[in-house]
Parts: structure tokens; sequence; C-alpha cells
């Protein structure tokens, strides 16, 4: 075997064995507080947006850090699919907000109107129990837009969720 090629493969494996040394001491002095050397704890979001609407794929909990306003917020979020190409963008956030609207009430949220936001472009509610914070949101992205007519579907509406610690 050429003395080049086997030099070359020994520094590839000296490179990977570095990185992979200093993974497992990334994973062992950053583990979150509480968490066993080496294990990361995904975060979670409230219980109380169990089970997750059903009219959307969603993607694994995040931990997210947010900012309203002045005032800082951490927590948990999840992420939708997006729904592409919909002529009708009401007809994807319309029935995932009346389904937290109603979810949440039930279990004693109270809409926050302070955090409440909305436009042509998306949209928040806000809702607060027991001094936490839940965020239900919904983006629109239209395909068309012009500086001298209002946007246009077709568009893509994502759906997310928060919940704070």
């Amino acid at each position: 075997m050429d003395k080049q090629l086997v030099g070359g493969i020994a520094v590839l494996i000296l490179i990977a064995a570095a990185f992979g040394g200093l993974f497992v001491w990334i994973a062992k002095t950053h583990a979150p507080a509480g968490a066993p050397a080496g294990q990361i704890i995904a975060p979670a979001l409230s219980p109380d947006l169990d089970p997750l609407y059903s009219g959307a794929s969603w993607s694994d909990a995040v931990v997210e850090n947010l900012t309203i306003s002045t005032t800082s917020y951490s927590g948990a979020g999840v992420t939708s699919v997006p729904v592409t190409n919909t002529m009708d963008p009401g007809s994807i956030f319309t029935p995932f907000d009346n389904y937290y609207a109603s979810k949440l009430a039930a279990l004693g949220w109270q809409v926050d109107n302070a955090v409440a936001a909305g436009g042509h472009t998306g949209g928040q509610t806000g809702y607060r129990k027991d001094g936490k914070l839940i965020l239900i949101n919904f983006d629109i992205v239209y395909h068309t837009v012009t500086d001298t007519a209002p946007s246009e579907c077709p568009c893509d509406v994502t759906l997310s969720l928060f919940s704070e610690k």
C-alpha cells in the first residue's frame, strides 16, 4: 500500500478520534443541571397541550428562549410541517386556534391579550395559568407579494406552540 495513502488514513483516524473526544467532553461538562453526565434531557411542552392538535405533523420539542416586549421567557416549542400551496389559510389556522382555545379554557387557562399579536402574515394568542405562559402561533408565507397590491395566495401556513418552563 502507498505510504502517502497509509499516512492520510492515519491522519483521518486521528482527526476523527479528536472530534470524538471533544464530543464526549462537551456532553459530560455541558449537560443540563440535574442530568447525568453525557445525557441531554429533551425539553417538554406543558402537558396541557397534549394531545397535540391532530391536524398537523409536529417536530420534536426544542428549547426556546423568546422575548416579548421587555420580558424574556424560557421553555419548549414545537413547529408543524408547513401546509403548502393553500388558497385558504384560515382553513388551516382557525381549527388549530379553536382546538387550543377550547382545550386550554377547559383546563383553566386565561387569554392574555398583552402577548397577543395578529396581522395578515400570522397571529399569536397567549394563555396564562399559575404564572406560566402558553403561546399558540401561526405564520403565513404568501407566494405573491408586491409593493402595490395585497399579498395573494397560494401560501404556506406553519403552526407552532410554546410553553414556559
